[in-house]
């Protein structure tokens, strides 16, 4: 085989290869639900570890890509809104309508999703010792950019960390992280955990999964 052939035959497989590579990406641009960013997040009466708030954003960004929607880092959403200059959103004091619309265009997002979460742990006595145990409710507001309006709300939703929940009749699929084991004692994060995970599901499966 001359040198010239090679070079040939070398650039066809080196082509096709790079054309096979392309063929998942293509898929999932055709496939994509549309942009998404996950901003402002509110934390009520300032609670939840550290850990547990980062498992309540994640197992919403998880619902949300696994679902099919592309997301826009927290990273340019909040330097965003700072450049805005728009306030904080409180518990008492949710984003407007006006700047979750002017926030999703400048971040060129289709929709805007705003969690706000609230943890309350505390131990009772079960049997012969105590057991900790966690709730966290979850309050879930999607706005469409195009339309300007609210389109998706879900409030009060919680989720217990000793609740019986059935992964797969609740949907827990939407999760790319397993929900927490169920544990009955030790520090309260691992039960604030689960307890958002299961909220977070509820809250979202029929956003994410309208036609199940």
């Amino acid at each position: 085989m001359n040198t010239t052939h090679m070079k040939s035959v070398f650039t066809t497989v080196a082509a096709m290869v790079l054309w096979s590579a392309a063929l998942p990406m293509a898929g999932a641009q055709e496939t994509s639900r549309g942009a998404v960013v996950v901003y402002p997040v509110v934390y009520s009466r300032n609670s939840g570890s550290e850990t547990s708030r980062k498992t309540g954003v994640t197992a919403v960004k998880e619902a949300l890509q696994k679902s099919g929607f592309t997301l826009i880092s927290s990273t340019v959403a909040a330097n965003t809104w700072r450049r805005l200059g728009f306030p904080m959103a409180m518990t008492n004091s949710p984003a407007s309508l006006g700047d979750l619309v002017r926030f999703g265009r400048a971040v060129k997002a289709q929709f805007v999703v705003s969690p706000q979460f609230d943890f309350n742990s505390r131990s009772i006595w079960v049997d012969l010792g105590p057991r900790t145990v966690s709730t966290a409710t979850v309050d879930i507001r999607i706005t469409d950019v195009s339309k300007e309006a609210t389109v998706y709300t879900r409030d009060d939703v919680t989720g217990r960390s000793d609740e019986k929940f059935n992964l797969l009749e609740a949907g827990a699929d939407i999760l790319v992280t397993p929900i927490a084991t169920m544990v009955s004692g030790g520090p309260k994060t691992p039960h604030e955990q689960r307890a958002v995970q299961i909220a977070v599901v509820k809250a979202l499966r029929p956003w994410v999964k309208p036609t199940e």
